[in-house]
């Protein structure tokens, strides 16, 4: 098959290779099965749901095929001691979320991470929602780095996640997420003692459901957003484009959108309160399409609530809301939640006048420097996007580009080219030094 364009893979870890391997696996979904990869970096055609680890301490150059893809497309990147061999990874059966082990996905052998891509399509570093591996990649003729900067070790990461964590005024509840104690049988390795991950707070809560600090971080947030009376007013600019506007019932948001020709009454959606009670306010879960529901209600439903989880986890969504009696304008909302400058901040929300709440772990991996050594300069610890807004972690479920109001793509927040990667692009896609001093 036609080579499409390559990924260079480079083992920049530093690791003693007689104490430690680099392992990666992929594979291409494409109509009735997969496309694996080989020791040689070519994909081949295979029947099963697993594939092998590729040993990469030395690196790999991976050639990507013309191929029409189905878009289930990954590399899955590990680490473990030199004795071990990684079981064939599943397609069908992913990794459990971190902390481990956790039923009923499979405990990965040492700290992972992935890699998504593509023929023809969009490319992303770390796209699981915990920290596992500082990967990152550039891409020919552009001048972004996409994910971890490469030049700052893994350990480095860790400390400046816990000297962030302090120094937040938000930031206590979010010092466990740096996971350093998965020690026994049932636990992936420990490489050079380091953490395992740096656990998402939707991973933790899946667990710990009861973790103090973040249980119920978001409560009050929510039943305020949801008091009886309160409006919303925004523009989604995906799904079905244009204006929704409705009020809460003190359960419920009903909005109504943009007239269609399957609703000439306007597109109906409804918000229900509950769906951000409690954890949820980390936990994003989006119903299935309810009987008798356009596909564009539904459609606006997802993007909508989607936009909702946004606002929660960037602090803003108390800035979107107007309480009843007053008079709310066309895409304030929408306004509110796309205004960059409150995003992550302490500010005074514009409902109650109160602090606003956020994700300090979101906010981490966009605002987090490193003080490099000998030249007392901090730098970001992410790659930056093209106006240098924010570092670009990666794009998890929580986190991506906003889907209402006008957005520049210069603004783009997850590690996720805005494009299509093709014919001749190639890519160099690294994995940083994991200890530093």
């Amino acid at each position: 098959m036609t080579k499409l364009n390559t990924i260079t893979i480079q083992n920049n870890s530093l690791l003693d290779t007689t104490k430690y391997t680099v392992w990666v696996a992929g594979y291409i979904g494409v109509t009735g099965g997969f496309m694996y990869l080989q020791n040689d970096g070519n994909f081949k055609s295979g029947t099963g749901s697993t594939t092998s680890f590729i040993n990469i301490n030395n690196g790999l150059t991976v050639s990507v095929p013309d191929a029409k893809s189905t878009g289930n497309n990954r590399l899955v990147f590990t680490v473990t001691d030199a004795s071990t061999t990684p079981a064939n990874l599943s397609t069908v059966t992913g990794y459990t979320a971190y902390p481990f082990p956790g039923a009923p996905g499979v405990c990965p052998p040492g700290p992972y991470d992935i890699f998504e891509f593509g023929p023809n399509a969009q490319y992303d570093v770390s796209a699981v929602d915990s920290f596992g591996l500082n990967l990152s990649f550039t891409v020919i003729n552009d001048s972004l780095t996409y994910g971890a900067v490469p030049s700052i070790a893994r350990t480095q990461i860790g400390a400046a996640f816990t000297t962030f964590t302090q120094n937040d005024p938000l930031g206590t509840g979010f010092q466990q997420l740096l996971y350093t104690s998965p020690v026994g049988s049932g636990y992936p390795d420990q490489i050079e003692g380091g953490f395992s991950a740096i656990v998402s707070p939707k991973d933790w809560l899946a667990i710990y459901p009861g973790a103090s600090g973040l249980a119920d971080y978001w409560t009050e947030t929510v039943n305020n957003f949801f008091t009886k009376g309160n409006q919303i007013n925004l523009y989604l600019n995906a799904a079905t484009v244009g204006n929704y506007s409705g009020t809460s019932d003190g359960s419920q948001f009903t909005l109504t959108g943009p007239v269609t020709t399957s609703s000439p009454k306007g597109v109906h959606v409804i918000i229900p309160a509950s769906d951000f009670a409690g954890n949820q306010g980390f936990i994003q879960a989006v119903r299935g399409q309810n009987k008798g529901e356009t596909a564009e209600e539904y459609n606006a439903f997802n993007q909508i609530e989607a936009a909702i989880f946004e606002a929660i986890s960037r602090g803003v969504l108390l800035d979107g809301v107007v309480a009843s009696g007053s008079a709310i304008t066309k895409n304030y909302t929408s306004d509110a939640w796309i205004n960059y400058t409150n995003w992550f901040t302490n500010h005074n929300n514009a409902y109650n006048s109160k602090p606003s709440v956020y994700d300090v772990y979101a906010k981490f991996f966009h605002y987090a420097q490193f003080t490099v050594p000998y030249y007392d300069k901090p730098i970001n610890i992410f790659g930056t996007n093209t106006d240098n807004t924010f570092g670009m972690a990666y794009g998890f479920s929580l986190d991506e580009n906003p889907n209402v109001g006008s957005w520049s793509v210069s603004n783009n927040v997850p590690s996720k080219t805005p494009y299509n990667v093709g014919a001749g692009q190639d890519v160099t896609l690294m994995l940083a030094p994991w200890g530093g001093s």
